[in-house]
């Protein structure tokens, strides 16, 4: 029977690499100038534009996540008495620096200090980690950070114990644990990989020990608001994540490759394929690379599962992304061990991704903001991809034109939960915004339509529902004529858009 790689059969240079806690320091502080200025300049998007505008009222758990992006979204708003897109999304940057220090000190733990410096290297320079969990208002934030702690601290368990330290130890586990419940259900995943890890491996003495059961009760404690909002909402929240998966519809026989193209692009492809290559590799010697076999089980739940997924429906790439990112200290690990000639090459292409990021942002804002480059997008493209970023704030002044709202019993609606978001952003601090729509997400709770009967609503949505009138006297007794509302950049109609008044609203059940 073989016997597993012990935890201190490094190579030397490893074990003796100098202290790399300084350059990680420097990587982390250019990344993060780089997303102060993204943060400062990008315009805000759907996810973002929701979420600003549920966040609002302080829940105990929400339709589409678990809370904790909306409570520190909801918190910061309060306490620094602004809702300004750069101001909010602060938190979001900040907790990016500390996962990228995370990985650094992941990667140190496990392999060496060169391993940790590439880990958070490749963190800060690809697509997805780089810019949009690295920037944005989004759960994966505050995911991240609170996954990669657990792991971090779990790591410090196995591999540098300290007497009468353990326990403590083992209860800030499952408190980072129970952190990235309440962050995303990806949580889950954290802590199945966690114990596929330790009872595959001579660890599994621990399980007879108080403390990973004393984490799972902390985790578990922390779960509590999400379980006793679902409970009280008809498992709402459960229900609409399980039914995205897809279980049950027909065969997609190259979902899978559609899925792994779309995750090599949010990862950059020669990122991707570097990681796909050590997960792979660190599979195959399984357990016998007790390390790499550490990160492989924290990695692959989320790969598998929503790769997987996409045989019956297409997901979204970002779904496996909190399993990618406990491949980045393999990655690390293995271009620290590359010939110096090989890794001065690999260090020239991540400055290169680092300088392609920023390029990307920059023509991405000046798109959004001002259609600068309408000829090439339009050549590239069947639409514009930056759309979805136009800013909205021009219906300020529309609202104004036609001088409403006129009473205070008035209210905003749309037919459309994308749409809704947008205009709650805008006005719902002011003014309620409804979506009179089957997919209303969470705002059949923020402002249920039946609290609104008698109202005067504002609606604002595309000409083709606007004008329905068959349809829209169902909800309301008198109506008044349509007025334009166009979203327009450069000149051109971006989104086209009505704006018309209804009286004595009249929900419908």
């Amino acid at each position: 029977m073989r016997t597993p790689v012990p935890s201190h059969s490094l190579p030397a240079d490893a074990v003796k690499a100098p202290d790399g806690l300084r350059l990680a320091l420097i990587i982390t502080l250019v990344a993060t100038l780089g997303r102060l200025a993204v943060a400062a300049t990008l315009p805000v998007g759907v996810d973002e534009a929701y979420s600003i505008g549920i966040a609002r009222q302080i829940s105990l758990s929400y339709y589409d996540h678990p809370p904790l992006h909306l409570w520190l979204v909801g918190l910061w708003a309060r306490l620094t008495g602004s809702e300004d897109l750069f101001v909010l999304r602060l938190p979001f940057v900040a907790l990016s620096a500390v996962s990228s220090l995370l990985l650094f000190a992941l990667g140190r733990q496990l392999f060496s200090a060169a391993a940790g410096v590439w880990a958070a290297a490749l963190f800060n320079v690809t697509l997805i980690f780089g810019v949009a969990h690295g920037t944005l208002i989004l759960p994966d934030g505050p995911l991240l950070a609170s996954a990669l702690g657990a792991a971090f601290v779990v790591s410090r368990i196995l591999y540098a114990p300290r007497p009468g330290e353990q326990l403590g130890n083992w209860a800030l586990a499952g408190l980072l644990a129970g952190l990235a419940l309440l962050s995303k259900y990806h949580g889950v995943l954290l802590i199945a990989g966690l114990f596929i890890f330790l009872v595959t491996t001579p660890h599994r003495r621990l399980l007879l020990r108080p403390g990973p059961w004393l984490a799972a009760a902390i985790a578990l404690v922390l779960l509590l608001p999400v379980l006793v909002w679902n409970l009280q909402h008809d498992w709402a929240s459960f229900r609409f994540q399980s039914g995205r998966g897809g279980w049950g519809g027909e065969m997609r026989p190259f979902g899978v490759v559609e899925s792994l193209f779309f995750q090599s692009i949010y990862l950059l492809p020669w990122i991707a394929l570097g990681m796909a290559i050590v997960l792979i590799w660190a599979l195959v010697r399984g357990p016998w690379r007790e390390r790499r076999w550490y990160l492989a089980c924290l990695a692959i739940l989320p790969i598998a599962i929503f790769t997987g997924l996409t045989l019956f429906q297409r997901g979204l790439p970002h779904w496996q992304m909190p399993g990618w990112v406990f491949v980045l200290p393999l990655l690390g690990e293995a271009l620290s061990r590359l010939p110096r000639l090989l890794r001065w090459l690999a260090a020239a292409i991540a400055v290169a991704n680092g300088l392609l990021l920023g390029g990307l942002a920059t023509v991405t804002t000046l798109q959004a903001r001002t259609g600068q480059f309408d000829d090439t997008v339009t050549s590239l493209f069947r639409s514009d991809p930056t759309t979805s970023l136009m800013p909205w704030d021009g219906l300020r002044d529309v609202l104004a034109a036609q001088d409403l709202p006129q009473n205070e019993r008035t209210f905003i609606a749309t037919f459309n939960w994308i749409r809704a978001a947008q205009l709650n952003r805008l006005f719902g601090k002011d003014i309620p915004v409804l979506c009179l729509c089957g997919d209303a997400r969470h705002f059949r709770y923020l402002n249920p339509p039946a609290d609104f009967a008698g109202w005067t609503g504002i609606l604002i949505d595309s000409p083709g529902a606007i004008d329905d009138d068959a349809r829209q006297l169902k909800r309301f007794r008198a109506l008044d004529p349509a007025v334009d509302a166009n979203l327009v950049k450069n000149g051109r109609v971006v989104t086209s858009l009505k704006l018309r008044v209804g009286h004595d609203f009249q929900p419908q059940g």
